[in-house]
């Protein structure tokens, strides 16, 4: 079992006190590399159409390191809730935030943040040993909404204070409900569990777009875990 009430915390403040805190300048181990550009990709109609897209994983550099991602300022216009995080990993529209190090065992929190020009779903892979459960959401904070497990059977389990939370081969982000306002990003709050240390990648995949977020989880133990 984990203290995820302080690690909730902290991610909530990370990505929404933090709206004004601007860009942290690092990734999880990042290196000086451009954010990840993003793959030419032919349009999908739904979510089994971007599952059918082949999952693409980072190689090592030829030194053995990992090529994290670096995050940078963006500029999200959220007219629902608290707002949203001043920084994000990736080119977008899709980004990861909320976080800037992830650890190997039990969960961390992250928020994906959506640009208001991008109203469609997104599918949030992470390959071996990555699973993710399902987007949840807090009274009055803002996140555009819950979401549904995939339709797969669960791939792993973690204790959450207590209770026992199935985690997915996969995070569905369901696109914007009609009535959402046009000009607001969306942000989805969900935790993700990575089984062991090394060199990982997020693949965003979205009906016109395709990216992968490189990260590092280091051999390290979770600070206050």
């Amino acid at each position: 079992m984990v203290g995820s009430t302080r690690r909730t915390l902290l991610a909530v403040m990370l990505g929404l006190v933090a709206a004004g805190c601007g860009a942290t300048g690092t990734g999880a181990n990042a290196t000086s590399a451009s954010p990840t550009a993003q793959q030419s990709v032919a349009p999908a109609s739904n979510l089994a159409d971007l599952r059918n897209r082949p999952l693409n994983q980072p190689a090592m550099a030829a030194d053995g390191s990992c090529p994290s991602t670096p995050s940078h300022d963006v500029h999200p216009v959220v007219t629902v809730g608290k707002g949203g995080p001043s920084f994000g990993f990736g080119p977008g529209p899709a980004y990861l935030s909320g976080i800037v190090q992830l650890y190997p065992g039990a969960f961390d929190n992250e928020i994906w943040m959506i640009d208001a020009t991008y109203r469609g779903p997104v599918l949030v892979r992470g390959g071996r040993a990555v699973s993710f459960q399902e987007p949840i959401t807090f009274a009055g904070q803002g996140f555009s909404s819950a979401g549904a497990p995939p339709l797969e059977a669960a791939v792993a389990t973690v204790t959450i204070e207590g209770t026992v939370i199935p985690f997915y081969s996969e995070l569905d982000l369901p696109a914007a409900d009609p009535a959402y306002p046009q000009g607001s990003w969306r942000l989805f709050f969900a935790r993700t569990h990575i089984d062991a240390p090394g060199c990982y990648a997020f693949q965003l995949d979205g009906l016109t777009f395709s990216t992968v977020i490189v990260f590092h989880v280091p051999d390290a133990a979770r600070p206050g875990g």
